[in-house]
């Protein structure tokens, strides 16, 4: 990728396309009205001829005239440093399989998608060095209670593509238990990373990690030793690795061979024997059900994105000794490492073979300092003067040469969101390494902004002048913070609600908490949390910019279901006509309808998602979900809140179930999602 001087620069558009052409028909069109007597307006008339000439002249003059104000506007934005948002790269989690012994994969591997006749393959950078142990997980298995002790099937859902997680109830006082089967054993430490779209809240269930015996039932698998910072998901309350050291008496079994535990069904039943590691999870209360939302747990995986470190340092030049000497990077934009209070670290420049430091703003004085743009993926020096003792920053001198010993570039946005299993090929050999897939789809990859868009974001930003002040201040810059975020809310301090912490939100003086939600990503899921990455970056993002006395917290959001009670007909005309097939499909039809409506961020009146606060309408349901005029209709339907999926309860005077009437109003931390819902089969009539 060459250099680019426009590169995060906003372009002048062309405002008036009008061609020569164009003029030329236009002015034709007029001669009825001012010339009627002119009627020989073929191309060898004089008169036709005046017209293009004159249709020449006039298409220059517009052109630049009609490139004035936005031109200077767009000249204007470039002077105070407004760019364009970069693109971002998206994320892809790698499983490997190794054989026939431990293997060791370096930070900066490349794993690559299948290239085509038409399109250059996508290729993926992992972010740290992973060992690679020689077996596999093959099978997951969940036994819980329905009458017997059963098990159910769900290697779907974690261990093939593509792997889209599953959502596991833990009845009041009961326990139910993930089993995942291992091919071999190993006396190596196994790292489990494990990403939860409802992880459960402290306290809520104890957590024990098993492991099978020959000869002992899966209720009776001895507990592995855990030690508190060997669990980086805390009891299943946050994203993190789990580290499991099994004891040499692991020992493979085949479900058959269990006594108490029985396949739910045909489908669910599994012969092989495995190496089975245990997750039981014991709910500690008496009354409440417990969800967990598991996205994935993967082994022998490591992060990565869609950008690219340079193979090998690149020469810059020299010094020329002038004041604020700038440096164009021959790959960009720079990847930003996400979370880090220090995201562009990973460039390095050096100059006559010395390490200088990157610095935000140059400090008084002389000093072996650069700034970084990486929009434009460019470095500058200072402009400090020897002889005056003026000035910030060591200027480099005509006899130094400058060198980017190394940096990571976007390689490829919107397009490196690919789907699962589409990473199949290793760009860099690893000797040992037998295959390479991506279990889920990757994500968070977009493009650069427009420049409309970006000509619409500078008043805000000239606005705000990046401070977060407001309650807007604080919304718009954490649209800034990704692009990874569909939806915002910043929620100010307030005693509308009394004293009490609802929501699980601490909204006394001087503190200031913004829900984000992600817009969906790896998994599809109706209800869609942040990651633990995305609220580091917009709590990073956002803290540099407020107030030094706020006390700002980045959550994701407080999501209020939505029960709905439907009951339809189907016409019987419409199946004696093939249009529908039974009074089933109507129901199909709209419970699809109700889901697609309730989601946070493809929901709503428009299918623009819903915001934080806004209130369900009866009447706007209604319209939304109902079906065809020519299949059937529906004859009645309310909805309710159901019980809310976040901690601390509702608010004073926010009921729970019926009634609820023509509307369900939610406090102004609620999200809606979809509760159960109550839908008979239709009759037909």
């Amino acid at each position: 990728m060459l250099f680019d001087p426009n590169r995060g620069l906003l372009v002048p558009p062309d405002l008036d396309d009008r061609t020569w052409a164009d003029l030329v028909s236009d002015t034709v069109a007029l001669i009825p009205q001012y010339a009627p007597k002119w009627t020989n307006q073929g191309p060898s008339d004089v008169g036709i001829t005046l017209i293009e000439l004159f249709a020449w002249l006039v298409e220059g003059l517009t052109y630049r005239l009609n490139q004035v104000p936005d031109k200077n506007y767009a000249a204007f934005l470039n002077l105070l440093g407004i760019t364009l948002n970069p693109p971002n790269p998206a994320r892809s989690f790698l499983t490997f399989a190794a054989t026939p012994a431990v293997v060791v994969v370096p930070q900066g591997s490349l794993a690559q998608t299948a290239a085509t006749e038409t399109e250059a393959p996508i290729i993926f950078e992992t972010d740290q060095s992973v060992t690679i142990l020689p077996i596999n997980m093959e099978a997951s298995l969940l036994i819980g209670k329905a009458g017997l002790n059963v098990y159910s099937n769900v290697s779907d859902d974690f261990v093939v593509p593509p792997a889209p997680g599953t959502s596991i109830n833990i009845p009041a006082s009961q326990a139910v238990q993930l089993c995942l089967g291992f091919d071999s054993a190993s006396t190596q430490t196994l790292n489990l990373i494990l990403r939860m779209f409802t992880p459960l809240a402290a306290g809520a269930a104890t957590v024990t990690w098993l492991y099978s015996q020959a000869g002992v039932e899966p209720s009776s698998w001895t507990a592995l030793s855990v030690p508190a910072n060997a669990d980086g998901t805390v009891g299943l309350t946050q994203d993190g690795t789990v580290q499991l050291n099994v004891p040499a008496d692991w020992a493979s079994e085949a479900p058959p061979s269990w006594t108490t535990v029985v396949p739910s069904s045909t489908n669910d039943i599994v012969t092989s024997a495995y190496y089975w590691v245990g997750l039981r999870i014991a709910n500690l209360s008496a009354t409440e059900n417990l969800t967990l939302g598991l996205s994935w747990i993967l082994f022998n995986s490591v992060s990565s994105y869609s950008a690219l470190t340079i193979t090998a340092p690149e020469a810059l030049g020299s010094g020329d000794g002038t004041s604020f000497q700038v440096f164009p990077l021959a790959n960009g934009p720079l990847f930003a490492t996400p979370g880090s209070a220090t995201p562009y670290a990973q460039l390095v420049v050096q100059v006559n073979g010395v390490t200088w430091t990157q610095v935000d703003d140059f400090p008084d004085g002389p000093g072996q300092y650069y700034r970084v743009y990486p929009v434009q993926s460019q470095i500058m020096f200072g402009n400090y003067n020897l002889l005056s003792n003026t000035g910030h920053g060591t200027i480099p001198l005509t006899t130094d040469t400058i060198v980017a010993t190394t940096y990571r570039y976007v390689e490829a946005g919107s397009t490196a969101n690919v789907g699962a299993g589409a990473i199949m090929t290793m760009r860099t050999p690893v000797a040992g390494i037998s295959a390479v897939t991506n279990l889920f789809a990757a994500y968070g990859g977009s493009d650069e902004q427009s420049v409309a868009s970006a000509m619409q974001r500078a008043p805000q930003l000239l606005r705000n002048r990046n401070r977060a002040v407001t309650v807007d201040d604080y919304q718009f810059l954490a649209m800034q913070a990704s692009t990874g975020i569909a939806i915002v809310c910043c929620l100010p301090p307030t005693n509308v609600y009394g004293s009490g912490a609802y929501g699980a939100l601490d909204r006394s003086p001087g503190n200031v908490n913004v829900i984000i939600v992600p817009s969906i990503g790896p998994e599809v899921s109706a209800t869609p949390q942040p990651t633990p990455e995305l609220v580091q970056t917009v709590q990073a993002y956002l803290g540099s910019r407020c107030d030094l006395t706020a006390l700002l917290s980045v959550t994701g959001p407080r999501y209020l279901p939505i029960d709905v009670n439907i009951t339809a007909t189907a016409w019987q005309a419409a199946i004696n006509s093939g249009l529908i097939t039974s009074p089933a499909d109507v129901q199909t039809y709209i419970k699809d309808q109700v889901a697609l409506y309730f989601h946070p961020v493809v929901g709503g009146v428009n299918g623009t998602g819903w915001q934080v606060g806004q209130s369900v309408y009866l009447g706007d349901l209604y319209k939304a979900i109902m079906p065809p005029e020519s299949i059937g209709f529906i004859s009645q339907l309310s909805i309710q809140p159901g019980n809310p999926l976040y901690l601390g309860g509702r608010p004073p005077g926010f009921v729970i179930g019926p009634p609820a009437g023509a509307s369900v109003v939610l406090a102004d931390f609620e999200l809606v999602c979809l509760g159960a819902i109550t839908f008979p089969t239709p009759t037909a009539v």
